[in-house]
């Protein structure tokens, strides 16, 4: 993965007090003080490199769960019956393409994503030495004076010293540890939104982008699990991979970080397809842009709204382009409501 920018962080303002020998070498934890999911080996799994893991994880899982979801479609359930967003018939009645038309766009264009993360992800011997080798001691130690500088920003000199007395060690461990691998994983997020809200929202509007590429995705009127990467090969590229491609890289992650980026990522598309309001389902508890948000997209009546995706809605609301499913159906009924009157 690209190297962090150290001379940035080196760069900004510093407090003269977070450079105190003593208060440093009193901040800085002396041990590891690892938490749970931090795994010391050359590989979290025997059978598979961390490399061709973050390859085949998002595969793995966008097969799963699709499959999970299709026998949900197909056995029937009561209770998840009465959860579709849309009747089971109108899967096969309004789309415009078949099962295995989806199925055999789904595997080109994850055969591109392959290659492509076999192009920008580095190589075991790299990972070996830059991430799992790697000092966390030595930098948690480059970390403490900014961590004393942050403290003392946001409590002042004196209650920032006394804080940083009583629980430095902790706060420096849990800021390396917590702090920044979850703001990398939310700023990633956001790089994916943004890139992919743009890049979908100009196929909407001009119209030879649409033709040529994102109305091979809108043939499914009625959205299904396995149809969530039934893409033009071109789109795929650009809109799926390229955006988690450079938003793992753009946040430095680790090969680890970025397997979970791209596994968490791929769940949430295939959960935004999967037809079913489930308010436990925890890609549509936790995220407003789910799967009934997603679904008013893919309608006549929404589609040129809710292009926000896989995410949140920040940038739907932002520029006027949001659409509740109130206001979709207010917009469903006054369209059938026209039709009536010119019959």
């Amino acid at each position: 993965m690209l190297p962090f920018p150290h001379f940035l962080v080196e760069a900004l303002p510093s407090f003269p007090m977070s450079h105190n020998a003593t208060l440093l070498a009193h901040i800085t934890p002396t041990e590891l003080g690892a938490p749970f999911y931090h795994m010391k080996r050359q590989h979290m799994f025997d059978w598979i490199s961390d490399r061709h893991l973050s390859l085949f994880a998002p595969i793995a899982v966008y097969w799963v769960l699709s499959t999970v979801f299709e026998v949900l479609d197909t056995v029937q359930l009561p209770y998840f019956e009465a959860r579709r967003i849309h009747e089971s018939d109108a899967v096969k009645a309004r789309n415009r393409a078949t099962f295995w038309q989806v199925i055999r766009a789904v595997v080109l264009q994850q055969a591109v994503q392959t290659v492509f993360g076999l192009l920008i992800l580095e190589g075991d011997e790299s990972v070996l030495k830059t991430e799992i080798n790697r000092d966390h001691v030595a930098s948690m130690a480059y970390l403490a004076p900014r961590v004393a500088d942050l403290v003392f920003l946001v409590l002042g000199k004196n209650t920032g010293l006394t804080v940083l007395d009583s629980y430095g060690p902790r706060i420096v461990n849990f800021v390396y540890w917590w702090g920044i691998p979850t703001f990398q994983m939310f700023f990633a997020f956001c790089m994916i939104d943004t890139w992919q809200y743009f890049l979908h929202r100009a196929m909407h509007t001009y119209t030879t982008l649409y033709r040529a590429f994102h109305s091979h995705h809108h043939r499914l009127y009625v959205p299904f699990a396995f149809g969530a990467l039934y893409n033009h090969p071109i789109e795929g590229l650009l809109l799926d991979t390229a955006g988690a491609g450079l938003a793992s890289l753009a946040t430095f992650m680790t090969i680890r970080q970025s397997t979970l980026l791209f596994f968490v990522s791929t769940w949430k598309t295939v959960d935004d397809h999967c037809g079913y309001r489930l308010w436990w389902d925890p890609c549509q508890m936790l995220f407003a842009n789910n799967a009934d948000y997603h679904d008013i997209h893919h309608q006549a009546y929404g589609i040129k709204a809710n292009f926000a995706q896989p995410f949140f809605t920040n940038w739907d609301y932002l520029l006027g382009t949001q659409m509740t499913r109130a206001q979709a159906q207010a917009r469903r009924g006054n369209g059938a409501a026209a039709v009536d009157k010119e019959d």
